[in-house]
C-alpha cells in the first residue's frame, strides 16, 4: 500500500493536505474520494481560530486528466463557526491550499490549463 500512496502523491501532489480514502476508476474517470484533516482553520474576516464545526459537505471538483482520463475529486469539507462574537461572519467553510477556492468547480491547476488554452488558441489575442 505505501506504493500506492507514492503514486497517488506524484500524481496529485496537492492532495497532500487530505486524507485520500480512495483512488479508484469509475465510468472513465478516475474517482477520488478525500477529507479535510481536523486541523484548526482560522475565520478568513477576522482570522480568529476555529475548531468549532457547523456542519461538513461535499465539494466536487474537477481536475486535470491523468493520461486519458479524466479526474473527479469528491472533498469532503467542514463549515465552521467563527468564535468571535465582534465579527460579522457566523460561519465560513474551510479551503485547501492549492485545492480549493472559494465557490470553484475546479482545481487552481485545472483552472490553469483551461485559461492558458484559451490565451494560446489561434486567433485569439
Amino acid at each position: 500500500m505505501v506504493w500506492c500512496d507514492e503514486l497517488v502523491s506524484v500524481l496529485f501532489p496537492y492532495l497532500g493536505t487530505v486524507l485520500v480514502d480512495a483512488v479508484f476508476p469509475e465510468d472513465a474517470a478516475v474517482h477520488v474520494v478525500a477529507r479535510t484533516r481536523d486541523v484548526v482553520v482560522s475565520c478568513p474576516d477576522c482570522a480568529m481560530p476555529s475548531e468549532r464545526i457547523h456542519s461538513t459537505y461535499e465539494r466536487h471538483l474537477a481536475d486535470g486528466p491523468v493520461g486519458d482520463q479524466a479526474v473527479r475529486i469528491d472533498l469532503s469539507v467542514r463549515r465552521l463557526y467563527c468564535e468571535n462574537s465582534a465579527c460579522p461572519r457566523r460561519t465560513f467553510a474551510e479551503q485547501v491550499d492549492g485545492l480549493t477556492v472559494r465557490y470553484g468547480r475546479r482545481t487552481p491547476a485545472c483552472r490553469r490549463v483551461l485559461d492558458s488554452g484559451i490565451t494560446r488558441r489561434p486567433g485569439n489575442r
